[in-house]
């Protein structure tokens, strides 16, 4: 049957079998035999659960390790190909058992690191009997160490192979278009979200918001993402596990588009590039914003990957105005929680290590020239021009700077969006700031001190309920380098 989308790779073989009326479907050479569960060596099959008994069990999350449990405290673990039952052995490994029957095949599961899901380990005796070279169907074969050491076989041990493939199971596979098409499955997946592409069965990446896709993301069988964490750390140490982007080009399955990694670089890496300013910790937070906001969602969509990689794109051209208005690392700000004391209002010093993103830190040893300017001359209009300078280069248009420099404030905003910024700066410490709340607009020395277009544009903008409260400067902590703060007021 030929993959009328990759010319010249072999599909899978119709093979007539034997005493029967009857035909089978045989996997081509190339394929991984991850999902293959079954050989003629060992006729005994797993046994999966059905979706409604595995809607009895316990919910997977619910445990460190994505174990799952029955009324009777049988374990359970869920794969790609279904749930099936699980006891540890001796040596302290999960094994595949059975409720009803002692003769069971021997089959090792480990967890999917960053997971709830499970996968079967190689077997010892298989890989053996791989490496020795000796003969061995394609029904035999098992993962075995590392996506891309795939076992070959010589085709003429397949009579029903094609005699030729410009496809090699190996790591050269990579370097093709289609290096993905091992990782199908014959049959759907009971489990995950897939979708037919040629005569295959593929886990995806759930569709997110978005349910007519036209991108779908094909998972890698050795990584199955879920939260930011795990996604950054595989971008960041092992890429080539990344999920492969293609798409349908007409309405049969088999018209597909070769496929595509869309990172690069790990997602904070480009919020770096991006914002060269900023400190390790706030590019890796704004990173976690941005991959949750892109489809409301703390874990990972198709949906949401459409939209990070349009937002990484459109930042690379500054001041990226198609951007959208959720990209922007002040729009990400959540209001930084404060407390009354004496009429006044008390903001604590919200943590870098917070969870939530309610802090923008900028790092002075990238921009040691402003900085240490500011240093030895720390008035109010070199503390303007410091921050000023550093909302530049984030691509923000400052409102020209007044000769009034008390109480100082900046008032910017960004080409092609409606917000307006309203920042008063200052120099604080840890403990946090202070200020009696009230209408700036009301204040009569506001104009001279930020000057009458921004004056305009700030009534504007109060009136529209676009204008973004901010509070900013420098923050002195001791025995730590001090460094420069934005946080959202309101």
């Amino acid at each position: 049957m030929p993959m009328t989308f990759a010319p010249g790779v072999a599909g899978p073989a119709l093979v007539k079998v034997d005493g029967h009326a009857s035909w089978q479907i045989r996997r081509p050479v190339w394929a991984s035999a991850q999902t293959l569960r079954t050989s003629t060596d060992t006729p005994q099959r797993l046994v999966y659960l059905s979706p409604e008994d595995a809607n009895t069990l316990t919910r997977a999350d619910l445990s460190t390790d994505g174990i799952r449990y029955n009324k009777h405290k049988q374990a359970f673990v869920d794969t790609a190909e279904g749930t099936v039952m699980v006891r540890k052995n001796p040596q302290g490994a999960y094994q595949y058992a059975s409720a009803t029957s002692r003769n069971t095949p021997d089959r090792i599961f480990e967890q999917i690191a960053g997971t709830l899901l499970w996968r079967q380990k190689a077997a010892p005796v298989l890989a053996a009997r791989i490496s020795s070279g000796a003969p061995r169907r394609i029904a035999d074969l098992e993962p075995v160490a590392g996506p891309s050491k795939r076992a070959r076989i010589d085709p003429s041990e397949q009579p029903d192979a094609a005699p030729t493939s410009s496809f090699k199971a190996d790591a050269s596979a990579e370097q093709t278009p289609f290096f993905w098409l091992p990782w199908g499955h014959l049959n759907k997946p009971p489990v995950v979200e897939s979708v037919q592409l040629g005569w295959f069965h593929y886990p995806i990446v759930p569709v997110g918001s978005n349910r007519t896709p036209k991108v779908y993301f094909v998972q890698h069988p050795d990584f199955m993402p879920a939260r930011f964490d795990a996604f950054e750390q595989m971008l960041r140490t092992e890429p080539s596990l990344q999920p492969v982007a293609t798409y349908r080009i007409g309405n049969e399955p088999g018209e597909i588009h070769p496929g595509k990694r869309f990172f690069e670089e790990p997602i904070s890496q480009s919020v770096a590039n991006t914002f060269p300013d900023f400190s390790a910790a706030t590019a890796w937070a704004v990173a976690r914003k941005l991959f949750e906001l892109a489809d409301n969602s703390a874990v990972i969509t198709g949906t949401g990957l459409i939209n990070i990689q349009a937002v990484l794109h459109q930042w690379k051209q500054k001041p990226f105005p198609t951007a959208p208005v959720y990209a922007d690392p002040l729009n990400m700000l959540a209001v930084a929680p404060s407390i009354d004391v004496g009429g006044k209002k008390l903001i604590p010093m919200p943590s870098q290590s917070d969870s939530e993103l309610q802090r923008l830190t900028f790092d002075p040893q990238r921009f040691s020239i402003e900085w240490n300017h500011y240093k030895t001359y720390p008035t109010d209009l070199n503390l303007r021009r410091l921050l000023g300078a550093l909302l530049v280069r984030s691509g923000y248009d400052i409102f020209p700077l007044t000769y009034e420099h008390r109480q100082p404030t900046l008032v910017f905003r960004r080409a092609g969006h409606e917000p307006v910024y309203f920042l008063k700066l200052g120099s604080v410490g840890q403990a946090g700031l202070s200020h009696t709340p009230g209408n700036e607009l009301a204040d009569p020395s506001l104009p001279s001190r930020i000057g009458s277009d921004a004056f305009s544009a700030l009534n504007t903008a109060v009136t529209q309920g676009k204008v973004i409260w901010l509070i900013g400067g420098v923050l002195k902590v001791e025995s730590n380098p001090d460094s420069v703060f934005i946080i959202r007021e309101r």
